[in-house]
């Protein structure tokens, strides 16, 4: 029995390797748009390297988006604490592609969408790149991932995430 292209794409993230799902090729005549969707730093950080390396490599334009849900409505509790995280989020990004020679601009975006509808058939670019499983995990990719490598109108990079480690604060020897 033939794997199922999502069964691929986990079976390689969590092998610790990014992967490429390819769609048609882009449009001629205006640079690649790369889009990196971001859910958190640090563990996206491979999501922003990857990204930029695409960029660099096709000679593209890179966009950095993160999605806070509709749900957080105009008079929400929490609404303006989530907003803001996201803005720090998206000012982490700017600054750690800083750090890496990102020398070409860099357009952010704070987008008032689920995540799932960031990713899917509405989304303006040649290449997303976002995260996939934890590197040695067994688990499936997230519902967001699969929706992109699903319905995405682009061709799709899952970067693997580190591994889960606990805070060393957090073991608990037995003996």
């Amino acid at each position: 029995m033939a794997a199922r292209p999502v069964d691929a794409v986990t079976t390689g993230c969590a092998a610790g390797d990014s992967v490429l799902v390819p769609r048609t090729a882009p449009p001629t005549g205006r640079p690649p748009r790369v889009v990196a969707a971001l859910r958190s730093l640090p563990d996206d950080a491979v999501v922003l390297i990857d990204a930029l390396d695409a960029a660099r490599h096709l000679g593209g334009r890179l966009a950095v988006l993160h999605g806070v849900p509709v749900s957080f409505g105009e008079r929400s509790v929490g609404r303006e604490e989530a907003l803001g995280r996201g803005r720090d989020l998206l000012e982490q990004a700017r600054g750690l592609l800083g750090d890496h020679g990102a020398e070409m601009p860099i357009e952010v975006a704070l987008v008032r969408a689920w995540p799932h509808e960031i990713v899917g058939e509405l989304l303006d670019a040649d290449l997303l790149v976002i995260g996939g499983p934890r590197t040695g995990s067994e688990g499936r990719i997230g519902l967001v991932a699969c929706s992109a490598v699903r319905h995405a109108p682009c061709a799709v990079l899952l970067a693997p995430r580190p591994a889960f480690r606990l805070p060393s604060s957090r073991l608990v020897l037995s003996g």
